[in-house]
């Protein structure tokens, strides 16, 4: 069998095992084995049931050209020109690797190639098997062809089978809003990319201004998923140089930002200067009982008295009170 280390078994207690492969499918050394898809060496690590909905059924791909040729046309927006400014976000160089998921049938895979100029390798993802090989059918001569290489996977973007720190950069344009769990989602993403790497997310969400007008209510009338909003909240909380805007005549959100393996630089211990004193560690994680306002009021009183902080004082008395250790 051959080594196939780009992919890592998803399986929980796995731990991302390089997988080997076969002809039959890609093998786990604990024993689990994901076949290929009917069409060529595709891996299928999860795939959405037949018929579950518009994505994962015969002619998916057409279906999904119609909406979208509806899109560009209904705002007035250039395709081409909007997916050359998103992969534009990602600061993409030639040589490194990049995660597509939600990739659809991979309208965005010639713009990905472009900004590599000529060498990488873009690993393209998607739950739906009928979308994704459509993909492989329209995009994988041409973008290979340019030099770059291709690595399809029929997969759960919320159990990506990657070990951690392995793509440059991710891109996901479109679907997110349908994730079961988006949080999952944009974790996993952020746990494949590599520190300092960059992260862009997009897809249906009107902006704010536009939600109580008579345009936004109509679009929402038209199709729920503009009511979304953009999920900040699920960006991990290491997250740096977070950017949101909105396209498509403010009707798509689209978030960037740069990964990290490290926590925010805060130092919550350095000490405030003034009356109150303390730091954000004691202010936050030493807050005690309550006690009598009248009390309260004489040790503030006797704080500014002796030319002290509420908290010095107060940390004072108590270790004079507490047996010593």
């Amino acid at each position: 069998m051959t080594s196939v280390p780009t992919y890592g078994c998803p399986e929980a207690a796995c731990y991302y095992a390089k997988l080997t492969a076969d002809s039959d499918g890609l093998h786990c050394p604990n024993g689990h084995v994901f076949p290929f898809a009917a069409s060529g060496k595709v891996p299928v690590f999860a795939r959405e049931a037949e018929g579950a909905n518009e994505y994962a059924q015969k002619d998916a791909a057409s279906i999904h050209d119609n909406a979208l040729r509806w899109v560009f046309s209904t705002f007035g927006i250039d395709e081409a020109d909007l997916r050359r400014s998103l992969v534009g976000r990602l600061g993409l160089k030639p040589g490194m690797k990049v995660l597509i998921t939600g990739a659809g049938a991979g309208n965005d895979l010639p713009y990905l190639a472009s900004a590599l100029g000529g060498s990488g390798e873009i690993y393209v993802q998607d739950i739906a098997e009928q979308m994704l090989l459509a993909g492989v059918d329209r995009y994988a001569p041409e973008v290979e062809a340019a030099g770059v290489t291709l690595h399809f996977s029929v997969s759960d973007a919320m159990n990506l089978p990657f070990v951690g720190q392995f793509f440059d950069a991710a891109y996901h344009f479109g679907g997110i809003n349908l994730f079961p769990d988006i949080a999952k989602g944009i974790a996993e993403m952020a746990r494949v990319v590599r520190a300092g790497g960059r992260i862009v997310i997009g897809d249906e969400g009107l902006a704010p201004w536009l939600e109580e007008t008579e345009v936004g209510k109509a679009l929402v009338c038209n199709n729920r998923l503009y009511a979304c909003k953009p999920p900040l909240a699920h960006l991990p909380e290491t997250a740096r140089a977070v950017e949101l805007s909105w396209e498509l005549c403010n009707t798509f959100y689209v978030i960037a930002f740069t990964a990290a393996d490290h926590p925010l630089p805060i130092d919550i211990d350095v000490p405030h200067v003034g009356t109150r004193g303390g730091s954000i560690r004691s202010r936050y994680y030493g807050q005690i009982e309550g006690i009598d306002p009248v009390l309260k009021e004489r040790l503030y009183v006797e704080a500014v008295r002796q030319g002290t902080s509420r908290v010095a004082l107060i940390e004072g008395l108590l270790q004079q009170g507490l047996p010593k250790e």
